[in-house]
């Protein structure tokens, strides 16, 4: 809405208020002044029907004369008995208008929301800024107030131009730049969906669904993947993500196939190249074991056993889960705690490890080590730093969701040690 039609919408309401507090008075004032016209009216007929009387012989000249004096006190009585309720009425109104107004400026000061509106021009005045930083990926050089400005921006522009797939874009970066996954999802999918031709929106998806490491969200990134590199099969930039979600997804042809093609242009110290070679030779081990397997009829719960007996010591935590004194009152009582860790030196949202459980009395305890690892070649043993989240969650989806609480704790790994570590969760997100 725009300042011109507030300002038409407000006039037509005090328009409308003064009429409504004036109607009456007019009504009134014209009321009495046809009832004092009929009045004079009805005295004029009677002394009419006084002279035709005394002519018929009715009544007598001394009659007639007491009547006419009769009428003419009932007429001045009312006369002034008019003039007295009409009176004067202007210092009242006066008082009760400026009493109104003085209560109206102070309702509305009360209750107006002209600092929001300020907030929201200023930050439509720093809309272009603030995304040409956003697009140029220094979205981590945004201050909290210039992301809650940027946000709400987006969205003013987002509700006067829906379609604008470019917003719906930069509102999904931005979410994805602050831990929001779903809302980032949402609106990028939304860009895709108003401008499906847009490879570039397509590519950003993709990668928003990898951060969330759901096997759903995986297989959703390889699909977009799969039809972006029919289209442009030499792009090695696609082909780096699709080996890298299909390692994630333990698709060893489709990892292979993707990293060959851009194997000689990695750095030779490359912990991306690294972390696909050892993916992809624990997928070629998993296959020749299963093999092996098949061809000797051992079952292969029982090599499993065997050899998490030999394995090394584990790397991870003893977690106690306990609930502040408002979680206890207000935090779901039914769903999921989920509890893992994530790299705290690295922009990388993806958790080295997750354990998913019923929401139950707590404290919990809760042990979180290398066994619990999303991905091999991304584990507890590979980190020095972690921040240990736990969280509440209604759907047991490791991405955020409204009504959910969570508390997080930093801490360092120790190799080959099973570290005690303590959790309150006490954040409703």
């Amino acid at each position: 809405m725009s300042w011109s039609e507030f300002y038409i919408i407000v006039s037509g309401l005090i328009t409308l208020v003064l009429l409504i507090v004036a109607f009456p008075w007019l009504r009134n004032k014209n009321h009495a002044k046809q009832d004092s016209l009929s009045n004079t009216q009805i005295v004029k007929q009677r002394l009419a029907e006084l002279d035709r009387e005394v002519q018929e012989g009715l009544i007598s000249e001394h009659d007639k004369r007491q009547a006419v004096d009769e009428l003419k006190l009932a007429l001045v009585d009312e006369s002034a008995f008019q003039s007295h309720k009409t009176g004067n009425a202007k210092l009242p109104l006066a008082i009760g208008a400026v009493l109104s107004i003085a209560c109206g400026v102070i309702v509305y000061a009360q209750v107006n929301q002209m600092g929001r509106v300020a907030q929201a021009a200023q930050a439509i005045e720093a809309l272009p800024e603030l995304s040409q930083q956003l697009a140029s990926g220094n979205a981590n050089n945004l201050t909290q107030r210039d992301i809650a400005s940027l946000a709400l921006a987006i969205r003013q522009r987002l509700r006067e131009e829906p379609e604008d797939d470019t917003g719906w874009m930069y509102f999904g970066r931005l979410m994805l730049s602050i831990g929001q996954e779903v809302q980032a999802i949402e609106a990028i999918d939304k860009a895709v969906s108003l401008a499906p031709s847009n490879s570039a929106n397509r590519i950003t998806l993709a990668q928003a669904l990898m951060t969330t490491g759901d096997v759903n969200n995986l297989e959703r990134a390889q699909s977009i993947l799969l039809g972006l590199l029919n289209d442009n099969p030499a792009n090695d930039n696609l082909a780096l993500m699709m080996a890298v979600v299909s390692a994630q997804l333990g698709d060893l042809e489709n990892t292979e196939r993707f990293y060959q093609q851009v194997e000689g242009k990695l750095p030779g110290d490359s912990d991306m190249a690294q972390r696909l070679v050892a993916r992809i030779k624990e997928l070629q081990g998993n296959t020749s074991e299963m093999a092996a397997l098949q061809n000797t009829g051992i079952e292969p719960a029982n090599v499993s056993t065997a050899q998490s007996d030999s394995s090394e010591a584990q790397t991870g935590f003893n977690i106690t889960v306990r609930l502040s004194d408002d979680a206890n009152t207000k935090a779901p009582k039914e769903g999921f705690l989920i509890v893992f860790a994530q790299d705290a030196n690295s922009d990388n949202k993806m958790p080295a490890a997750v354990v998913k459980l019923p929401i139950d009395d707590f404290p919990v305890s809760v042990t979180l080590t290398t066994e619990n690892a999303m991905m091999p070649q991304f584990t507890l043993a590979t980190l020095s730093d972690v921040v240990v989240t736990a969280r509440l969650s209604k759907d047991g989806n490791v991405a955020v969701s409204k009504g959910e609480w969570q508390g997080s704790v930093s801490a360092g790994v120790t190799a080959n040690e099973i570290s005690s570590l303590s959790v309150i969760i006490d954040k409703e997100l």
